[in-house]
Protein backbone atom coordinates (compact mmCIF):
# COMPACT_ATOMS: atom_id res chain seq x y z
CA UNK A 1 0.00 0.00 0.00
CA UNK A 2 2.74 2.30 0.97
CA UNK A 3 4.77 1.59 -2.21
CA UNK A 4 1.25 2.34 -4.38
CA UNK A 5 0.52 5.47 -2.66
CA UNK A 6 4.47 6.33 -3.25
CA UNK A 7 4.06 5.85 -7.36
CA UNK A 8 0.59 7.34 -7.42
CA UNK A 9 2.46 10.89 -5.61
CA UNK A 10 5.35 10.64 -8.06
CA UNK A 11 3.01 10.29 -11.12
CA UNK A 12 0.90 13.60 -9.63
CA UNK A 13 4.75 15.49 -8.95
CA UNK A 14 5.31 14.40 -12.89
CA UNK A 15 2.14 15.65 -14.41
CA UNK A 16 2.10 19.20 -12.33
CA UNK A 17 5.93 19.45 -13.90
CA UNK A 18 4.57 18.58 -17.07
CA UNK A 19 1.45 21.46 -16.98
CA UNK A 20 4.15 23.84 -15.76
CA UNK A 21 6.19 23.44 -18.39
CA UNK A 22 4.02 23.32 -20.96
CA UNK A 23 2.20 26.91 -19.18
CA UNK A 24 5.85 28.25 -19.24
CA UNK A 25 6.44 28.14 -22.84
CA UNK A 26 2.89 29.28 -23.22
CA UNK A 27 3.81 32.35 -21.54
CA UNK A 28 7.10 32.47 -23.68
CA UNK A 29 5.35 32.46 -26.62
CA UNK A 30 2.89 35.22 -25.17
CA UNK A 31 6.05 37.42 -24.36
CA UNK A 32 7.17 36.96 -28.18
CA UNK A 33 3.46 38.20 -29.29
CA UNK A 34 3.76 41.46 -27.40
CA UNK A 35 7.02 41.94 -28.23
CA UNK A 36 6.43 41.45 -32.14
CA UNK A 37 3.26 43.85 -32.08
CA UNK A 38 5.78 46.27 -29.84
CA UNK A 39 8.01 46.60 -32.23
CA UNK A 40 5.26 46.84 -35.62
CA UNK A 41 3.27 49.70 -33.30
CA UNK A 42 6.32 51.59 -33.24
CA UNK A 43 7.54 50.73 -36.86
CA UNK A 44 4.02 51.83 -38.02
CA UNK A 45 4.01 54.88 -36.00
CA UNK A 46 7.28 55.77 -37.28
CA UNK A 47 6.11 55.56 -41.06
CA UNK A 48 2.84 57.43 -40.33
CA UNK A 49 5.19 60.32 -39.27
CA UNK A 50 7.02 60.05 -42.30
CA UNK A 51 3.48 60.06 -44.46
CA UNK A 52 3.00 63.12 -42.29
CA UNK A 53 5.54 65.27 -43.24
CA UNK A 54 5.25 64.11 -46.78
CA UNK A 55 1.99 65.47 -46.90
CA UNK A 56 2.89 68.78 -45.67
CA UNK A 57 5.47 68.95 -48.04
CA UNK A 58 2.68 68.60 -50.74
CA UNK A 59 0.22 70.67 -49.66
CA UNK A 60 2.77 73.49 -49.40
CA UNK A 61 3.51 72.95 -53.07
CA UNK A 62 -0.11 73.06 -54.06
CA UNK A 63 -0.71 76.36 -51.78
CA UNK A 64 2.23 78.37 -53.43
CA UNK A 65 1.44 76.55 -56.65
CA UNK A 66 -2.10 78.58 -56.26
CA UNK A 67 -0.93 81.74 -55.20
CA UNK A 68 1.71 81.70 -58.61
CA UNK A 69 -1.26 80.85 -60.67
CA UNK A 70 -3.46 83.63 -59.05
CA UNK A 71 -0.27 86.06 -58.90
CA UNK A 72 -1.06 85.06 -63.15
CA UNK A 73 -4.87 85.71 -62.76
CA UNK A 74 -3.91 88.97 -61.44
CA UNK A 75 -1.61 90.34 -64.20
CA UNK A 76 -3.85 88.99 -66.76
CA UNK A 77 -6.61 91.34 -65.37
CA UNK A 78 -4.33 94.59 -65.29
CA UNK A 79 -3.27 93.71 -68.80
CA UNK A 80 -7.37 93.40 -69.73
CA UNK A 81 -7.52 97.29 -69.83
CA UNK A 82 -4.72 98.08 -72.09
CA UNK A 83 -5.12 99.06 -75.32
CA UNK A 84 -4.43 96.59 -78.05
CA UNK A 85 -3.43 93.79 -75.61
CA UNK A 86 -3.78 91.08 -78.06
CA UNK A 87 -0.54 92.40 -79.69
CA UNK A 88 1.45 92.49 -76.52
CA UNK A 89 3.98 89.35 -76.83
CA UNK A 90 3.56 89.26 -72.93
CA UNK A 91 -0.18 88.14 -73.04
CA UNK A 92 0.30 85.06 -74.64
CA UNK A 93 3.96 84.05 -72.28
CA UNK A 94 1.23 85.15 -69.09
CA UNK A 95 -1.41 82.85 -70.51
CA UNK A 96 1.05 79.83 -70.58
CA UNK A 97 2.03 80.62 -67.03
CA UNK A 98 -1.55 80.56 -66.00
CA UNK A 99 -1.66 76.69 -67.64
CA UNK A 100 1.46 76.14 -66.29
CA UNK A 101 0.30 76.92 -62.67
CA UNK A 102 -2.77 75.25 -62.60
CA UNK A 103 -1.37 72.44 -63.98
CA UNK A 104 1.25 72.43 -61.12
CA UNK A 105 -1.54 73.12 -58.81
CA UNK A 106 -3.84 70.18 -59.58
CA UNK A 107 -0.76 67.88 -59.37
CA UNK A 108 0.45 69.08 -56.16
CA UNK A 109 -3.23 68.78 -54.96
CA UNK A 110 -3.58 65.06 -56.06
CA UNK A 111 -0.39 63.95 -54.48
CA UNK A 112 -1.82 65.85 -51.07
CA UNK A 113 -5.12 64.07 -51.30
CA UNK A 114 -3.64 60.71 -52.44
CA UNK A 115 -1.77 60.88 -49.28
CA UNK A 116 -4.73 60.59 -46.56
CA UNK A 117 -5.13 57.10 -47.44
CA UNK A 118 -1.28 56.32 -47.27
CA UNK A 119 -1.66 57.79 -43.72
CA UNK A 120 -5.36 56.17 -42.57
CA UNK A 121 -3.12 53.30 -43.41
CA UNK A 122 -0.71 53.12 -41.12
CA UNK A 123 -2.72 54.47 -38.65
CA UNK A 124 -5.10 51.40 -39.01
CA UNK A 125 -2.22 49.24 -38.85
CA UNK A 126 -0.41 50.91 -35.81
CA UNK A 127 -4.30 50.27 -34.13
CA UNK A 128 -4.41 46.92 -34.99
CA UNK A 129 -0.92 45.69 -33.58
CA UNK A 130 -1.76 47.88 -30.55
CA UNK A 131 -4.83 45.53 -29.92
CA UNK A 132 -3.31 42.95 -30.64
CA UNK A 133 -0.97 43.80 -28.17
CA UNK A 134 -3.30 44.41 -25.64
CA UNK A 135 -5.10 41.02 -25.88
CA UNK A 136 -1.60 39.20 -25.62
CA UNK A 137 -0.98 40.86 -22.60
CA UNK A 138 -4.44 39.89 -21.06
CA UNK A 139 -3.27 35.95 -22.23
CA UNK A 140 -0.10 36.09 -20.47
CA UNK A 141 -1.46 37.54 -17.25
CA UNK A 142 -4.01 34.39 -17.46
CA UNK A 143 -1.31 32.59 -17.75
CA UNK A 144 0.79 33.57 -15.36
CA UNK A 145 -2.28 32.86 -12.88
CA UNK A 146 -2.50 29.37 -14.50
CA UNK A 147 0.75 28.26 -13.80
CA UNK A 148 0.63 29.31 -9.93
CA UNK A 149 -2.73 28.00 -9.47
CA UNK A 150 -1.28 24.81 -11.57
CA UNK A 151 -4.85 24.89 -13.15
CA UNK A 152 -5.39 23.78 -16.89
CA UNK A 153 -8.46 25.35 -17.21
CA UNK A 154 -7.08 28.53 -16.78
CA UNK A 155 -4.19 27.76 -18.77
CA UNK A 156 -6.68 26.76 -22.43
CA UNK A 157 -8.36 29.94 -21.12
CA UNK A 158 -5.02 31.94 -22.32
CA UNK A 159 -4.47 29.74 -25.00
CA UNK A 160 -7.89 30.96 -26.37
CA UNK A 161 -7.37 34.39 -25.60
CA UNK A 162 -3.25 34.15 -27.16
CA UNK A 163 -5.42 32.70 -30.08
CA UNK A 164 -7.75 35.92 -30.76
CA UNK A 165 -4.41 37.76 -30.30
CA UNK A 166 -2.88 35.93 -32.87
CA UNK A 167 -5.32 36.51 -34.97
CA UNK A 168 -5.88 39.89 -34.68
CA UNK A 169 -2.12 40.14 -36.03
CA UNK A 170 -2.44 38.11 -38.97
CA UNK A 171 -5.79 40.16 -40.07
CA UNK A 172 -3.61 43.52 -39.65
CA UNK A 173 -0.68 42.34 -41.20
CA UNK A 174 -2.67 40.72 -44.68
CA UNK A 175 -5.07 43.81 -44.93
CA UNK A 176 -2.80 46.35 -43.79
CA UNK A 177 0.29 45.40 -46.06
CA UNK A 178 -1.53 45.35 -49.45
CA UNK A 179 -3.27 48.87 -48.12
CA UNK A 180 0.17 50.37 -47.73
CA UNK A 181 1.67 48.89 -50.51
CA UNK A 182 -0.87 50.72 -53.29
CA UNK A 183 -1.54 53.95 -51.47
CA UNK A 184 2.43 54.17 -51.20
CA UNK A 185 2.30 53.68 -54.81
CA UNK A 186 0.30 55.70 -55.62
CA UNK A 187 1.37 58.81 -53.51
CA UNK A 188 4.92 58.12 -55.03
CA UNK A 189 3.62 58.18 -58.80
CA UNK A 190 1.94 61.45 -57.76
CA UNK A 191 4.98 62.93 -56.42
CA UNK A 192 7.04 61.98 -59.55
CA UNK A 193 4.50 63.55 -62.06
CA UNK A 194 4.74 67.02 -59.61
CA UNK A 195 8.76 66.94 -59.56
CA UNK A 196 8.80 65.90 -63.09
CA UNK A 197 6.39 69.28 -63.78
CA UNK A 198 8.45 71.05 -61.35
CA UNK A 199 11.31 70.50 -63.49
CA UNK A 200 9.81 71.60 -66.54
CA UNK A 201 8.70 75.21 -65.21
CA UNK A 202 7.83 77.40 -67.59
CA UNK A 203 8.26 80.34 -65.29
CA UNK A 204 12.08 79.84 -64.51
CA UNK A 205 12.83 78.97 -68.40
CA UNK A 206 11.21 82.17 -69.10
CA UNK A 207 13.85 84.27 -66.23
CA UNK A 208 16.68 82.23 -68.02
CA UNK A 209 15.70 84.03 -71.04
CA UNK A 210 14.70 86.83 -69.39
CA UNK A 211 18.28 87.36 -68.20
CA UNK A 212 19.93 85.98 -70.98
CA UNK A 213 18.52 88.65 -73.45
CA UNK A 214 18.70 91.53 -70.68
CA UNK A 215 22.47 90.72 -69.86
CA UNK A 216 24.12 88.81 -72.73
CA UNK A 217 27.21 87.20 -71.69
CA UNK A 218 26.80 87.80 -67.71
CA UNK A 219 28.65 90.85 -67.45
CA UNK A 220 26.30 92.39 -65.03
CA UNK A 221 25.26 89.39 -62.89
CA UNK A 222 29.06 88.53 -62.56
CA UNK A 223 30.07 92.41 -61.34
CA UNK A 224 26.91 92.17 -58.90
CA UNK A 225 28.35 89.17 -57.66
CA UNK A 226 31.62 90.29 -57.16
CA UNK A 227 30.15 93.58 -55.04
CA UNK A 228 28.22 91.14 -53.11
CA UNK A 229 31.44 88.98 -52.14
CA UNK A 230 33.03 92.68 -51.53
CA UNK A 231 30.41 93.38 -48.99
CA UNK A 232 30.61 90.06 -47.35
CA UNK A 233 34.37 90.96 -46.93
CA UNK A 234 33.67 94.19 -45.48
CA UNK A 235 31.15 92.78 -43.09
CA UNK A 236 33.56 90.35 -41.71
CA UNK A 237 35.94 93.04 -41.10
CA UNK A 238 34.15 95.38 -39.37
CA UNK A 239 32.61 93.04 -37.52
CA UNK A 240 35.60 90.85 -36.56
CA UNK A 241 36.97 90.17 -32.49
CA UNK A 242 39.37 92.12 -31.04
CA UNK A 243 43.13 91.04 -31.07
CA UNK A 244 42.24 89.30 -34.27
CA UNK A 245 44.26 89.92 -37.57
CA UNK A 246 42.92 90.99 -40.63
CA UNK A 247 43.35 88.75 -43.41
CA UNK A 248 45.82 90.78 -45.39
CA UNK A 249 47.57 91.64 -42.03
CA UNK A 250 47.99 87.67 -41.19
CA UNK A 251 49.01 86.73 -45.22
CA UNK A 252 51.99 89.78 -44.75
CA UNK A 253 53.21 88.00 -41.39
CA UNK A 254 53.78 84.69 -43.04
CA UNK A 255 55.37 85.84 -46.04
CA UNK A 256 57.72 87.94 -43.49
CA UNK A 257 58.42 85.13 -41.26
CA UNK A 258 60.59 83.08 -43.46
CA UNK A 259 62.45 85.91 -44.58
CA UNK A 260 63.23 87.01 -40.94
CA UNK A 261 64.61 83.44 -40.13
CA UNK A 262 66.84 83.18 -43.11
CA UNK A 263 68.59 86.52 -41.85
CA UNK A 264 68.94 85.48 -38.70
CA UNK A 265 71.03 81.69 -39.89
CA UNK A 266 73.07 84.30 -41.79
Amino acid sequence: MAGAHEALEHAEHTGHAHNSKQMGVTMAIFGVLIAFCAAMVGSQRQELMTSLLDQSWAHSSWVGAVVKEEMAVADLQKMRSQPNVGADPALARLIRMDADYNEESELAKTWDDLSDPLINAHFDAAEGYEHAQLVAEVALIIASIAILLNNRMTWFASLVVGAISLGLIGFTFLTARGEIATNHHKVEEAEEEYVDHSESDLDSKGREELLNQLDPGGKIRAAVANDAKHDTEEYKQKHKKPGEAKSGETEKHDQAKPQKEKEEEE
